[in-house]
């Protein structure tokens, strides 16, 4: 019985050492004090309401911890809004954000972020470990079609969490969510010594945004200065929805990033490896249409990157905007850092592309803009893919445009149209079976190139079987539902 007693008294005594304190807040007083007294797993909860004007710095005196992140939490999610020059800084290791919504009127200054991952103290320095999720970012632009720039996010650091979170109706200049690379004194631009980030950008719902010129991306991992940086970013599980004008939806900007299982649905632009080197999209579905005849699909420059087992259809961009389904694109001579370089060793493997303005795949695009001498692409791989429908006064499943380009393709299929490429097979469409109305063919499995794949891969730890590389798995496709704040109603 005395020992029965005795475990009992420990087990209360261990209870109360391990439970969170909680602090509400509701002005910016109450939560600086609140920093200063905050240990591991304690929370900091934000008084529902509407506030204008305030600037949070989430930069406690202690750090959390992996097992114990400090908590700054809306009281209700959703119900703690914030507008004029608000904004919140995130400096620390393992903290959690969660909850808060950032609406209307915005009077920001350029180069303002709505949410920094950096503390407002510059000596303090970036997160780590730090997650935004459950928040929401919308219509809260500078001025509307402003050259002033901002973002709703910067992600700095390493090993941040941006997840399930809403961003829509940005109008300004500047992307809505970008990775930046810490330069230390003395980088040397184009040089890799930026550190990786790690990044895990996730089940975030991406709305309406227009910009009428370049800067007006979703999502920019990196600058052309900081290009040859090794990110091992991960963006996945995303919806995108609506973009306008801007013809980057994505746009990669240094090395070893992974996009995948995103869905991406009636937006202007494409999936876009801009500069960088041994990255891969894969298990993303790509639905172009939206009758402003604006739509792309995946454009790759630069070498080293990897494309396969995608599912595109609807892109209306062959209408006269020089956006196809597949591009594959010729580089600079002596190209600088912002130019381009060739798309060498691409793998561009097991996509379907199905009822889009043709030719599905371009192989060597030139960019008409730039006048320097061009630079053919060299060792691409065409294998596996899957054409059908292709429409327009160019339906070609394929056109290849600098005779100067090597590549292997073979085992590619198509329903229409006309190629004189021997890699291309044609095959009628009622020989094609669908599954939940999505097309799959049964390609030959090439194991030289699936080898390849799972070669590259092995960077990240991850290898793949052989329908996972060649066959599209409708359960990839995310419905509104799937992603975003939990919050919103009718999503």
């Amino acid at each position: 019985m005395k020992n029965s007693i005795f475990v009992v008294l420990l087990f209360w005594v261990f209870t109360l050492q391990v439970k969170a304190t909680e602090y509400l807040v509701e002005t910016t007083t109450d939560f600086e004090n609140a920093l200063k007294k905050v240990n591991p797993g304690d929370i900091i909860i934000w008084k529902e309401g509407n506030y204008s004007d305030i600037k949070i710095d989430f930069t406690p005196l202690l750090n959390g911890t992996s097992e114990k992140p400090i908590f700054l939490k809306a009281q209700k999610a959703g119900s703690v809004k914030f507008s004029g020059n608000s904004q919140l800084f995130i400096g620390g290791d393992y903290l959690v954000v969660e909850g808060f919504l950032f609406e209307g009127n915005c009077t920001l200054e350029t180069n303002q972020n709505v949410i920094d991952f950096k503390s407002k103290d510059k000596k303090k320095g970036e997160a780590n470990h730090c997650r935004l999720t459950n928040c929401a970012i919308i219509n809260y632009s500078l001025t509307e079609e402003s050259d002033k720039k901002n973002y709703y996010v910067n992600l700095i650091g390493t090993y941040n969490e941006v997840d399930n979170c809403t961003f829509e109706g940005k109008l300004n200049a500047g992307p809505t969510l970008v990775i930046e690379y810490k330069q230390e004194n003395g980088y040397v631009p184009g040089s890799d010594f930026a550190p990786s980030s790690f990044h895990h950008i996730h089940h975030n719902y991406f709305g309406y945004r227009t910009f009428s010129s370049n800067g007006g991306e979703q999502i920019r991992v990196g600058t052309s200065t900081t290009s040859f940086s090794h990110g091992f970013n991960i963006v996945e599980y995303n919806y995108f929805e609506d973009e306008r004008i801007e013809a980057e939806i994505i746009s990669n900007k240094s090395w070893d990033n992974i996009y995948r299982f995103n869905t991406f649905y009636g937006n202007d632009g494409a999936m876009v490896i801009r500069h960088g080197q041994k990255c891969f999209v894969y298990g993303n579905y790509i639905n172009g249409k939206s009758g402003r005849n604006r739509s792309g699909g995946i454009r790759i420059i630069n070498p080293n990157n990897t494309v396969f087992n995608n599912y595109i259809e609807n892109i209306e961009g062959g209408k006269g905007n020089s956006k196809f389904p597949i591009s594959i694109m010729d580089g600079l001579v002596d190209s600088p850092l912002n130019g381009y370089y060739p798309a060498d060793n691409a793998i561009v493997a097991y996509n379907t592309v199905v009822n889009s303005y043709g030719p599905a795949i371009k192989l060597g695009v030139v960019n008409k803009d730039v006048k320097t001498p061009k630079i053919a692409p060299t060792n691409v791989i065409v294998v596996g893919n899957t054409i059908i429908n292709s429409i327009g006064d160019n339906d070609s499943p394929f056109e290849l445009t600098d005779n100067n380009t090597t590549f292997t393709i073979k085992d590619n299929f198509f329903t229409n149209g006309k190629t004189t490429e021997p890699g291309f097979s044609s095959i009628k469409l009622n020989q094609i079976p669908f599954n939940n109305k999505f097309y799959e063919v049964k390609t030959k499995i090439d194991s030289t190139v699936s080898d390849e794949i799972n070669q590259r891969l092995s960077i990240h730890n991850i290898k793949l079987n052989d329908s996972e590389i060649t066959i599209f798995n409708p359960n990839w496709i995310l419905k509104k539902k799937d992603v975003g704040v939990s919050w919103i109603k009718n999503k």
